[in-house]
């Protein structure tokens, strides 16, 4: 069996369903499982709620929900005009509004967040049920809250997997088998007690990974708006093209520094069992796209030991120093403990004898961090950055290679570099507002082009 991923720009509207639908009857004899993440910007729509109801806007509130119930109503009736889906989706939007009304003016919780944002990938795994059903094709939906078992880490909740394998194995198989589709929903999970959960933001494709590896697929497909992993972001340089292949370490690389195709995590599940990974265009669904897996042929593009560049803004700086601490052990050990307490992710970090800088993407942490921080030495902090990562083969040893990248960089200012940790990557940070020439300027250095 395989596992198909359907992005939110893969199931935007009824005719990114229809494609859907296409590639779905074209792999029936694989025993598809899909996949599918919230309409394009219902995720978005429904934080807007949240918002709203803490600003304590009811005439506002009631117009979103209006909106939302609308916009599936639209993509329901042009792929079937049956509205059944739709009526209890609008069933659903009037316990909502019951629930946030009664919160007006209060931020919600997180556990009350986590509820109310799981709702698009519910709404949408139900258009696309309705869909396959329309073309003859037997289909089921499978409540991703029954058997995607996490912690109760509301936002960011993480996956129990002896539980995950053993719930997914029994709900999903039998129909699997039977040669019935099954539609379930990423993001979402559930806690021991049946609480509803997300897993971040982006958090379909991991979702995907989890139950590829659970159910042992030969593949899984994530079915995106562009044909694959490419040389860079296509909306900052049109003429980048699409790796062939990429190995785990540089998918994770790209996907950690910014290429918004693939989660962080998606790959981690399937290494262990070497499950490949494909990346697909639903708008191109004959391109075959990038393989992504342990025996992964990595070419060089045009003699170039850079494989791909990538961008990641609205990343924040944070630099400690601390001169007491010179010839003095246990500094680094104290920094990193306040953002593992605080369970704030770095993603950069740079390293002097009584300093240390690195990079965090949530600023709103801040306020949190800032104290202990402060506690250990002077801080300084510098929002606006963004990350570049250059990414290639063997770019540790191979001369020249961090020469040619920041000589394309100039005559932009790089605020820290970071290079060693791994073989494949050169990382640094630069203000966000230069971000995209850089990418730019690089791609036309090592690819050509403009």
């Amino acid at each position: 069996m395989i596992v198909a991923k359907f992005g939110g720009t893969s199931v935007g509207d009824a005719p990114a369903i229809r494609r859907l639908v296409g590639i779905v009857a074209e792999r029936r004899a694989a025993q598809p499982l899909v996949v599918v993440s919230a309409l394009a910007g219902v995720t978005d729509a429904l934080l807007g709620l949240a918002e709203l109801t803490a600003r304590g806007d009811a005439e506002e509130l009631a117009a979103g929900m209006a909106a939302l119930e609308r916009r599936h109503r639209e993509v329901e009736g042009e792929l079937s005009g049956t509205g059944t889906e739709t009526d209890s989706i609008a069933a659903d939007l009037a316990a909502i509004g019951v629930e946030l009304r009664a919160e007006l003016g209060r931020p919600l919780s997180a556990r009350s967040l986590d509820r109310l944002v799981g709702h698009g990938e519910a709404w949408s795994s139900r258009l696309v049920v309705a869909a396959l059903r329309e073309a003859g094709i037997p289909a089921e939906r499978a409540d991703a809250r029954g058997f995607v078992r996490t912690d109760d880490r509301f936002g960011r909740a993480r996956p129990q997997h002896d539980d995950l394998v053993a719930l997914s194995r029994a709900a999903l198989l039998p129909c699997l088998s039977a040669g019935t589709v099954v539609v379930t929903q990423g993001f979402v999970g559930a806690t021991d007690d049946g609480t509803p959960t997300t897993l971040g933001r982006g958090g379909s494709d991991y979702t995907a990974a989890l139950l590829g590896a659970a159910l042992d697929a030969s593949c899984v497909e994530i079915w995106t708006d562009v044909s694959g992993l490419m040389t860079a972001d296509p909306r900052i340089v049109p003429t980048a093209s699409t790796l062939a292949e990429a190995s785990y370490e540089e998918a994770a690389e790209l996907a950690t520094f910014g290429a918004k195709v693939l989660h962080p995590a998606t790959q981690a599940p399937l290494v262990r069992k070497g499950i490949p990974i494909r990346v697909l265009n639903s708008r191109q669904p004959a391109h075959p796209g990038t393989l992504i897996g342990p025996e992964a042929r990595l070419e060089r593009l045009n003699d170039s030991p850079i494989r791909s560049i990538s961008y990641k803004k609205g990343i924040t700086t944070l630099s400690v120093r601390a001169p007491r601490m010179l010839g003095a052990f246990g500094f680094l050990r104290r920094l990193f403990e306040v953002f593992e307490r605080h369970e704030v992710v770095v993603d950069v970090v740079a390293t002097s004898e009584v300093s240390v800088s690195l990079t965090i993407e949530e600023p709103a942490r801040l306020a949190d961090l800032r104290p202990d921080l402060e506690a250990i030495g002077e801080l300084r902090v510098d929002e606006g950055r963004a990350i570049v990562a250059v990414i290639g083969i063997g770019l540790r040893d191979t001369p020249g290679v961090a020469a040619r990248v920041f000589t394309a960089t100039q005559p932009a200012n790089v605020e820290i570099i970071s290079q060693g940790a791994s073989a494949i990557n050169i990382t640094f940070v630069t203000r966000e507002a230069e971000g995209p020439d850089i990418v730019r300027r690089l791609h036309t250095e090592f690819f050509g082009g403009s």
